[in-house]
C-alpha cells in the first residue's frame, strides 16, 4: 500500500481514504468524482451508504455495464459497513472489475480490520486523512493551499494565519481562500506576497491573534506595545483563559529552541520558524526564561479560578515577561 496526498491521488481500481480528519476524506473523494467525470463524462456514480449497501449491491454495481461506461463506486463509511458488504468487499478485492474505480472511505476505528489488511497487503493506494495536529503540518497545509492557487505567502504571514485559525482544518482552509481571494488583484496585475499586514486585516478581532501578538511584543520585550494590545483585547471581551494559553504556547516554542542540539525534526516545525525562534532565543537566558515561565504558571493558575482578578493577573505575567527579557 503506498500513501498518496489527496490532491495527487488518481484514479485507480481500488482507492482507500482512511482517517478521521473530514475535511483531507473529504477532498480525496471530490477530487477522485471530478477525476472520474472527466476521463468520461458519461461515468456512472454508485454511493454504497444506507439502504443502498445491501447484501449483493457491490455485485450489481459493479458488474459490467450493457452500454459499457465506466462505473465509480463509493463506500462512503467503511467502518459502518454491514458484515455482508464487508464479506463481498474480502472478495472484490482479490479480483477488481475492469471500468471500476472503488473508493472506500474508512473514517476511523478498528472495524473492518481483516479488509484493511487485505488492501494494505493488495497494494491499493491510499490516501492518509489522518488529524493535522503540529503547528508545523498545519503550515505546511497553508503553504500548499496557496502555492495550489499560485500564490506566495510570507513566513510571518503564516504562522500568525496558523495561530488565529489552526484549532480547525476546515476553518483553516476556508479562511485560506478568503485571503487568497481578498489579495487577489486585478487581471493583468502580478499577485503580490501575501504579508502578516493582510492577516492582521483578516483576523482583527480574533483572541487567538491579538494574544499571539501581545506574546510576540512581550517576548521582544516591548512591555507599553504589549500591554496596549492586551487591553483593547480586554476592552474587547476577550476571556483571560485563551489570552494565557496563546502566551504559554509561544514561550514554549521560544523554550524549546534554546535547548541545545535542536533540529526542525525533533522539534517538528519548520526551518525557517526555528531559525526566527532561534534568533529571538539569543536575547534570553535560562535563568530569564524560567522567570518568564513561572510568570505564566502563576498567571494560568490564577486566570483558572486561584486569583481575585484575572485581567490583573494577565496584566501582571506580560509585564514579568518583558522585565524578564530586559534583565538579561
Amino acid at each position: 500500500m503506498s500513501d498518496v496526498e489527496w490532491h495527487s491521488v488518481a484514479l485507480a481500481p481500488i482507492v482507500l481514504v482512511q482517517g478521521t480528519e473530514t475535511l483531507i476524506a473529504d477532498r480525496a473523494v471530490q477530487r477522485l468524482r471530478g477525476l472520474a467525470r472527466e476521463a468520461d463524462p458519461s461515468v456512472a456514480v454508485h454511493d454504497l451508504s444506507g439502504e443502498a449497501a445491501r447484501p449483493g449491491a457491490l455485485a450489481q454495481v459493479a458488474s459490467p455495464s450493457l452500454f459499457g461506461e465506466p462505473r465509480l463506486v463509493i463506500v462512503p463509511e467503511l467502518q459502518s459497513a454491514p458484515d455482508a458488504l464487508v464479506l463481498e468487499l474480502l472478495d472484490y478485492v482479490k479480483a477488481p472489475a475492469d471500468d471500476v474505480t472503488l473508493v472506500l472511505v474508512h473514517r476511523g476505528g478498528n472495524r473492518g480490520k481483516k479488509l484493511l489488511d487485505a488492501l494494505k497487503k493488495a497494494g491499493v493506494p491510499r490516501v492518509d486523512a489522518s488529524p493535522v495536529k503540529r503547528a508545523g503540518d498545519k503550515q505546511t497545509f497553508v503553504a500548499a493551499e496557496f502555492a495550489r492557487a499560485e500564490r506566495r505567502i510570507r513566513p510571518e504571514a503564516l504562522v500568525a494565519l496558523v495561530d488565529a485559525f489552526g484549532t480547525d482544518l476546515a476553518e483553516l482552509a476556508a479562511i485560506s481562500r478568503q485571503l487568497i481571494e481578498d489579495t487577489t488583484p486585478d487581471p493583468g496585475t502580478p499577485p503580490a506576497q501575501v504579508t502578516l499586514e493582510d492577516v492582521h486585516a483578516l483576523t482583527a478581532g480574533r483572541v487567538e491573534s491579538t494574544a499571539f501578538a501581545v506574546a510576540d511584543a512581550a517576548i521582544a520585550g516591548k512591555e507599553q506595545e504589549a500591554l496596549q494590545l492586551l487591553q483593547q483585547a480586554q476592552l474587547a471581551g476577550a476571556d483571560p483563559v485563551p489570552i494565557v494559553a496563546a502566551i504559554a504556547s509561544k514561550m514554549r516554542s521560544l523554550a524549546k529552541v534554546s535547548a541545545p542540539g535542536s533540529t526542525p525534526r525533533s522539534l517538528g516545525m519548520p526551518d525557517w520558524m526555528l531559525r526566527n525562534l532561534s534568533r529571538e532565543a539569543k536575547s534570553w537566558n535560562d535563568r530569564t526564561l524560567a522567570r518568564a515561565i513561572e510568570a505564566i504558571a502563576r498567571a494560568d493558575h490564577e486566570v483558572k479560578g486561584a486569583g481575585r482578578d484575572p485581567h490583573w493577573s494577565v496584566q501582571r505575567m506580560v509585564m514579568e515577561i518583558c522585565r524578564a527579557r530586559r534583565a538579561r
